[in-house]
């Protein structure tokens, strides 16, 4: 066997150097992606025991009280006064309709998790469906005395606009009913739609309390919730805007929000006309068939 010269043998451990750094280097960088996993596994445990604590109290609490409500009417005694009664149907609706809402949206997420939402475009009046979304929870509107008002622009109200009336009527409910939720009582809700060069936008504004702008970001993901806590003073449960954004991507649009602390939000979102060759060739007239049946009024 040849015995190394002194030159030889010490390339050979300088060789040997550069392997054990690069090993050490990539056991670094091993390190670091376990760690960030790790870090990611115990946020997501988090977020998950959050969402169900939030989800159990957000369908217990209106289930509970739709039981307890149809107890009362169906107890055999005598039945209460006209309006006490009126009160009652009332409650039950407002209840049975929050607990359908939270459902449809879990069912929704799920959907879109698991990669099976696929649109379904058709030639949409979309007039019809932004009534119904604004009439679908005009009662939730009419508990804090909130106006709100539509305002649908130019050809949109003459002309369909293809696209999926379902996932629209999805994004504009879980948009109303968030700024219906952080509208201070009296408050003033503005919902406005427009069709230009074969895009259709739709904004909606309130006078909430706004939000800091490092945290507009936040507001999409999934489970985050700016107020959250024990401090926590809103319902909902971290899904609705992050649905709004999937739902959006799905449909090859884009979402945007401005706002500012004590300047209320303003949520935007513009979707591309689906191509003629992508439409079921089928219309709908309006979306009352989704979240609950409900009678369209004009307002």
């Amino acid at each position: 066997m040849r015995e190394l010269s002194d030159r030889e043998l010490l390339a050979v451990m300088e060789e040997r150097l550069e392997a054990k750094d690069r090993a050490y280097a990539g056991l670094v960088e091993l390190t670091g992606k376990l760690d960030e996993l790790n870090r990611k596994l115990i946020e997501s445990e988090e977020v998950k025991s959050s969402f169900l604590s939030n989800i159990r109290n957000e369908i217990n609490n209106p289930l509970t009280s739709v039981l307890t409500m149809a107890e009362v009417l169906i107890s055999g005694g005598e039945l209460p006064e006209h309006a006490t009664l009126k009160s009652i149907i009332g409650m039950i609706h407002r209840e049975a309709f929050s607990l359908n809402f939270q459902l449809r949206n879990i069912f929704a997420a799920a959907e879109l998790e698991a990669g099976e939402a696929v649109p379904g475009f058709s030639s949409v009046d979309m007039d019809s469906v932004l009534r119904d979304v604004v009439s679908s929870l005009s009662h939730r509107a009419a508990e804090k005395k909130l106006a709100v008002c539509l305002d649908v622009r130019g050809r949109l109200r003459e002309r369909s606009f293809r696209t999926d009336a379902e996932k629209v009527h999805r994004i504009v409910a879980n948009l109303l009913a968030n700024a219906v939720e952080f509208s201070p009582e009296g408050g003033e809700v503005s919902i406005s739609a427009a069709a230009e060069d074969g895009w259709l936008g739709i904004s909606v504004k309130d006078d909430g309390p706004g939000m800091d702008p490092g945290d507009l970001n936040l507001i999409f993901e999934r489970f985050k919730q700016l107020d959250s806590g024990a401090s926590k003073q809103h319902l909902g449960h971290g899904l609705g805007l992050s649905i709004v954004k999937a739902t959006v991507d799905l449909l090859g649009g884009d979402v945007s929000v401005e706002s500012s602390p004590g300047k209320g939000a303003l949520f935007t979102v513009s979707v591309p006309e689906a191509d003629l060759e992508a439409s079921v060739g089928a219309i709908s007239t309006d979306g009352a068939e989704f979240f609950t049946q409900t009678e369209t009024r004009r307002f």
